[in-house]
């Protein structure tokens, strides 16, 4: 038995293993830009976004003032850059008020729009901007992701009370054993069913017409990646039910032979459904999506396995001896924690990659969602604590009532986690310049700038002073190395020579700074009485 536990555990890593994660999509850069004033016609319009973009659902539509299209029609994803979207326009257009209404569908499966105006020569009339909706929830999107998360906790719960927690004869729980199981698995199909044309709408822009049509099931499926996600889950769930019959058939609720297969298809949709998550936003992608599975799983086992302790120990709580339920709870004590712990970790972790600012936390519908959930979790924190501490003594009292209420908080966490992970996740603040001074030998130091410190071109400016804060003359040479941190991090290193603009100061324009995340700079200098300078220099973008 023990061997045969610790294979099941061995193969619950066995889905740690995620190579990418997906992100919202926003504009970082776009051609003609927004209330730009052009003095000739361009020849297309071209967008550019922080994350790839989907081959479907994707156009640009370009009006002139009467409302006729002059665009060609023929919106194109750059094969060799799918961060840009382009559409040709008409030739020698005339002066005029213009608007590029866009479309497309992020990587991980969040539909995404907006308005780009712009003019060619003087504009007669003001201009209108209209941005994506980045506070927009999709109430179907919602409400389906609450009914998944419901029937996840509820599954892995029923699962891990007869097999790790409870020691009395299970064929006492038989009945209400596979109602749980039947029932949970009952909606997680329908979840991932009404999943598919809930994104075809979204992903469509239309009514509920449009959700059905075979044309657009057909582009979500196959062009998005939230499509052939959604397959790999079909799938997973096809043989989770299959893989479950025999042990609800022969009532082996607490055998591990029984539900290894089912365990294993059970991890992998979770592994599935981190895919589409909003650990997107994250620099370390690999990182943010092992956050997330490990996030969602361990709700998952927390919230069930308190649904389980409610729905199945009911009549033992009755019991004028409550022995078994309470060691049934003081089992489940050692996983709730560990579960508690990994939940912190993992959203305080995410929490930081994606909200960068109290702005975004206070003043977005995702981060005040994000507070909602999180004081939830608090008071369902408490109620568990105090059950974890009744545990450690002898009593004759049951405690169903606090279980209930226990259960009933965390199934208000889980809605208002179907929310929140439906809503966009906020955009990151705008880059502001870099600036660092540090100290070197002989009460000098060395001040650093990078200006406008994102990916692309920057300047590097660098200074040299006194104690007095006059400027070191006698530098003869300033060499910059520039290479990416952490986990993505690459050995690959640029090193560039400064230009001395005026004396010990030293200026240059540079594209090392390629992409967001964390950077050294590393500073070599040469002062002509042939001493050195090296510091190091840590950013982020």
């Amino acid at each position: 038995m023990k061997r045969n536990r610790w294979w099941i555990i061995l193969l619950l890593f066995l889905v740690f293993l995620p190579k990418t994660s997906f992100a919202h999509a926003y504009i970082v850069k776009s051609s003609p830009g927004e209330n730009s004033e052009l003095k000739s016609a361009p020849a297309q319009v071209e967008i550019e976004f922080n994350e790839p973009v989907e081959e479907g659902f994707h156009y640009i539509k370009v009006y002139n003032s009467n409302g006729d299209r002059v665009d060609t029609d023929k919106t194109e994803i750059k094969k060799d850059n799918h961060h840009i979207m382009t559409v040709k326009l008409k030739k020698n257009l005339p002066k005029d008020v213009y608007r590029a209404e866009w479309n497309a569908v992020s990587a991980d499966g969040h539909p995404v729009s907006g308005v780009i105006p712009f003019s060619i020569g003087k504009a007669d009339g003001g201009f209108s901007s209209q941005k994506a909706a980045d506070s927009a929830l999709n109430p179907g999107t919602a409400a389906d992701r609450a009914i998944l998360y419901t029937a996840l906790s509820l599954f892995i719960g029923t699962v891990f009370f007869h097999l790790f927690w409870y020691k009395g004869k299970s064929e006492q729980l038989v009945k209400r054993t596979r109602r749980i199981l039947t029932g949970s698995i009952a909606a997680l199909g329908l979840a991932l069913l009404l999943q598919l044309p809930i994104q075809t709408k979204a992903n469509a822009g239309g009514g509920w017409g449009s959700a059905f049509q075979p044309g657009y099931i057909r582009e979500t499926l196959f062009e998005t990646a939230g499509g052939s996600i959604w397959i790999i889950q079909a799938a997973l769930f096809v043989l989770l039910a299959l893989s479950v019959i025999p042990a609800i058939r022969k009532n082996r609720f607490s055998s591990f032979g029984y539900w290894t297969a089912p365990l294993i298809f059970f991890f992998g949709l979770l592994l599935a459904k981190a895919f589409t998550g909003h650990a997107a936003v994250v620099e370390e992608k690999t990182v943010g999506i092992l956050m997330d599975f490990l996030h969602l799983t361990s709700a998952s086992i927390w919230v069930g396995g308190i649904a389980a302790l409610v729905l199945l120990l009911s009549k033992e709580w009755r019991q004028p001896d409550k022995t078994l339920a309470w060691e049934t709870v003081r089992r489940f004590s050692p996983w709730a924690l560990t579960a508690v712990g990994v939940i912190l970790f993992s959203g305080l972790l995410n929490g930081f990659f994606i909200i960068r600012s109290m702005d975004s936390l206070f003043h977005t519908a995702y981060g005040q969602a994000l507070l909602v959930k999180s004081g939830l979790f608090v008071f369902m924190l408490v109620l568990g604590a105090i059950h974890f501490l009744l545990t450690r003594k002898q009593r004759r009292t049951g405690i169903s009532r606090t279980l209930k209420a226990e259960w009933a908080i965390g199934i208000a966490v889980l809605i208002t986690a179907a929310v929140f992970t439906s809503l966009p996740s906020p955009p990151e603040p705008a880059p502001e310049p870099f600036y660092q001074t540090k100290a070197i030998e002989n009460g000098q130091s060395v001040s650093l700038s990078i200006s406008p410190n994102q990916p692309g071109k920057n300047v590097f400016e660098l200074r040299v002073t006194d104690h007095n804060g006059d400027p070191v003359k006698n530098i003869q040479q300033i060499t910059l190395t520039v290479y990416k941190t952490g986990l993505s991090g690459s050995e690959n290193k640029s090193t560039f020579t400064l230009k001395e603009k005026t004396k010990g100061v030293f200026q240059d324009q540079n594209l090392s700074i390629n992409e967001k995340g964390n950077w050294k700079i590393k500073v070599h200098g040469l002062t002509g009485d042939f001493n050195e300078i090296n510091i190091m220099f840590t950013k982020s973008n």
